[in-house]
């Protein structure tokens, strides 16, 4: 990783699809771009979640005191405060229509998702203008539009269900133009039950604010701290196998074992786990795991440290993740032992289709080398 400057910070947002298409040339296809893989990691594997649902920060308690007030102190803008999320009833016909489409739809700045369980009932997301609905086979049928297959094909009691998509942003998309006016059809005659919605909106409201007609919910998150005293520790370094020379044997299959480790404590920190702490004394036919093994000379009381866990659970966009990480980056020290962070991003618990390539991604910045980091990508296939 670059060196991180609070003055000039990197560029982790996506780039709007009107950006992209006025740059292409006219025979290539702007809806074929993947805006995500335009930037750089760990920026883009957060921003290929889609919808965030938890945020964790795990770092040591000496650290989180200041990390904390500092995360607060940030800029109040629409990235970066507070986040806020609001719990809503609207049919998708009004969400296509009126100030609302013009000023909040067509701008590419919210980012919503129905209630329902994909696989199992109708879903609709939207994100950067771009509408998907998940419809059941019947409901497909009745509504008269073009899409493709989705989930278990063929089988008895398998019938695959369908997926519409619509680039909202395009220039057909506007009442009275054929393509748009289908989809009203659908609204009006199909999808015409309200349903919940969670929106989150990435930038400053308008005002009037169009959302104020259906008398939203709003929640504001704030991070959860959990204490986690008398922890063992692993080796947080970089793997000696991942350095020139610096691993015996198998290289690859040494940095292979030594980063599952590494993200298996992690997850059960995550978790409250009491297998981590050092005065664990489960027995071991009900749990054979131990903490990896500390450093070579390292000793016994420094390889045990009070930890601390902000946890953030709601309805947030990618680029406020992306955010929360930078504020924390810039946040720690960059010399001290304990300057160690991970920080973990989880989608919503779906499927391939609704939450893009990831279901979860890892950033863990290790103590002797604050320009790397290790990163896991948990994927979710159909």
């Amino acid at each position: 990783m670059s060196h991180v400057d609070p003055a000039q910070p990197p560029a982790i947002e996506i780039v709007p699809p009107s950006s992209i298409s006025s740059s292409l040339p006219p025979s290539s296809s702007a809806g074929a771009v993947n805006t995500a893989k335009q930037l750089k990691k760990p920026w883009s594997s957060i921003q290929a979640l889609h919808f965030v649902s938890q945020v964790d920060l795990v770092l040591p308690r000496v650290c989180a005191d200041e990390v904390q007030k500092r995360l607060a102190e940030r800029p109040q803008t629409a990235t970066t405060q507070p986040q806020r999320y609001a719990r809503v009833s609207m049919t998708l016909g009004q969400v296509l229509q009126g100030s609302f489409f013009t000023e909040y739809v067509k701008a590419g700045s919210i980012l919503m998702l129905s209630e329902g369980r994909l696989g199992q009932d109708n879903v609709f997301s939207l994100k950067d203008g771009r509408l998907t609905l998940y419809l059941e086979r019947e409901t497909y049928e009745r509504a008269g539009l073009v899409g493709k297959t989705h989930g278990a094909k063929g089988g008895r009691g398998l019938r695959p269900r369908w997926i519409v998509e619509f680039d909202l942003n395009e220039k057909a998309m506007w009442p009275g133009k054929g393509g748009f006016d289908r989809l009203l059809y659908a609204c009006r005659n199909v999808f015409n039950t309200p349903v919940t919605w969670l929106f989150c909106s990435m930038f400053d409201a308008p005002t009037p604010d169009p959302l104020d007609a259906f008398f939203p919910t709003w929640v504001t998150v704030e991070p959860t701290v959990l204490q986690h005293v008398g922890i063992a520790l692993p080796p947080l370094g970089r793997p000696p196998s991942l350095l020139v020379g610096g691993g015996a044997g198998n290289d690859h299959l040494e940095t292979e074992e030594a980063v599952v480790e590494l993200y298996e404590w992690l997850s059960l920190v995550r978790l409250g786990s009491p297998r981590v702490e050092a005065a664990d004394k489960i027995d071991p036919y009900l749990s054979r795991y131990a903490v990896p093994s500390p450093d070579v000379g390292e000793s016994a009381a420094s390889s045990v440290k009070d930890l601390c866990t902000l946890r953030w659970r709601g309805f947030f966009s990618p680029t406020w993740a992306c955010q929360t990480l930078l504020g924390a980056l810039v946040a720690m020290p960059t010399s001290a032992a304990d300057a160690w962070l991970a920080m973990s991003v989880s989608g919503f618990a779906t499927s391939k289709g609704l939450t893009g390539e990831s279901a979860e991604c890892t950033f863990f910045r290790p103590s002797d080398a604050p320009s790397e980091y290790l990163l896991w990508e948990v994927h979710s296939y159909e």
